[in-house]
């Protein structure tokens, strides 16, 4: 096989009937579901029934919890053909995203895009491939998936880097064609333009599931200051100032990140003196504006995940209430608070639900004015919620 790992085709039997979930399009099959095999990790799988009946296609994990990931429903071989055919239509569903404006989008969403495992996103010229776990990481072959994206006629694409994990030794590689400036690669965001370091920022190289949200907070902003908390790389900030924000703020506990949102605000073209960069926790930070008595009339609460799996939902959820009552408290009245999350292990009725509980614990009454989750080129599907990961809730607040 040219795009994926093929040496035989063992057989996995389920423990539990699963065929109705399979059916309905829910792609995942847990261990507890099905019998343990003795493989390498992603090795091609046939997932069968109780009475031997085949379910599905897909490549297994013995290691992890997410044991079986669908490639193609009942007992059809999956081929390159497939992959050629689902890749070629997730860049057409989404190079329309690609204007004289936007040159950055995801565009290959895992199982969204029904290819598991599997991510792309583009940054000017750039595609950048990440592998979610070591069975993705076995079964794809990532300098054939790079060629195709060379090769391909729908989007330009000077080059394709692999990258790994930032606590890996080795953070990646370039796959194919060029790439001069990987670790000050500029691109443009509706028009906003961002440098990041692809070999070592976070995710592929830029938060790109905001970016509908930016866009909205640049026109909020106008007249207005601005508190950015775990700002990152000043995303949120720089979308601010160019709306019009009186003067902005941006805290984040990583120096190269309070670096970097400098870099974007300046090569914007904004006034230094209406952007405050500060390296410092943002629980601290917190803290010591509300003992300072510090309000804004826009605050920004985007935290990285608290719950990486379903075990740390608990202790995630009371993170979450804390950090967006005590940043609530920051808001002056009938000012704004946008909170958001990226972990798919809570529900958006649970998110909310912890954004009532920091309203009532911060003494708050919130207006909402707007519920949004990631964009279009996020796609994941219906039968999944667990890829319905963004969540991002922006209101009024008042304190009366």
């Amino acid at each position: 096989m040219k795009y994926f790992s093929f040496d035989k085709a063992h057989k996995l039997r389920l423990t539990r009937d699963l065929a109705k979930h399979l059916k309905r399009g829910n792609p995942w099959v847990f261990s507890d579901a099905v019998e343990k095999l003795k493989v390498p990790e992603g090795s091609y799988a046939i997932l069968q029934g109780h009475k031997g009946d085949v379910l599905a296609h897909g490549f297994y994990s013995p290691s992890i919890n997410l044991a079986f990931r669908v490639l193609s429903l009942g007992d059809r071989r999956f081929t390159d053909q497939e992959v050629v055919n689902r890749l070629a239509r997730a860049i057409s569903s989404k190079k329309h995203l690609l204007t004289a404006e936007n040159k950055c989008f995801r565009v290959v969403n895992g199982e969204g895009d029904e290819l598991p495992g599997l991510i792309l996103d583009y940054y000017q010229g750039l595609v950048v491939l990440k592998l979610d776990g070591a069975a993705a990481e076995a079964f794809w072959k990532k300098e054939e998936l790079a060629n195709y994206f060379l090769e391909q006629g729908q989007i330009p694409v000077k080059g394709v880097y692999y990258k790994r994990k930032n606590k890996e030794e080795d953070k990646g590689s370039l796959l194919a064609g060029e790439a001069l400036k990987l670790e000050d690669h500029e691109f443009l965001e509706n028009g906003v333009k961002f440098r990041t370091n692809i070999v070592d920022a976070a995710k592929t190289g830029f938060f790109l599931d905001q970016r509908e949200n930016r866009q909205f907070i640049r026109t909020v902003a106008r007249e207005k200051t601005l508190l950015n908390l775990f700002g990152y790389t000043g995303g949120f900030s720089v979308y601010a100032g160019l709306g019009g924000a009186s003067r902005v703020t941006t805290v984040d506990i990583a120096p190269n990140a309070i670096k970097a949102s400098e870099l974007n605000w300046e090569i914007n073209l904004l006034p230094s003196e209406h952007h405050e960069a500060i390296c410092e926790d943002a629980f601290a930070f917190v803290a010591s504006a509300q003992e300072q008595k510090k309000t804004w009339d826009i605050v920004i609460t985007d935290p990285p995940s608290f719950a990486p799996n379903h075990k740390a939902v608990e202790s995630a959820k009371d993170a979450y209430v804390k950090i967006f009552t005590d940043s609530l408290k920051l808001v002056r009245d009938s000012g704004f608070f946008a909170a958001s999350s990226c972990s798919g292990h809570i529900s958006f009725e649970a998110f909310l639900e912890i954004v009532q509980e920091a309203l009532s614990k911060a003494r708050r009454r919130g207006k909402v004015l707007l519920v949004k989750g990631q964009p279009e080129d996020h796609p994941y599907p219906m039968a999944l919620p667990e890829m319905r990961y963004l969540k991002f809730v922006y209101l009024q607040v008042f304190k009366d």
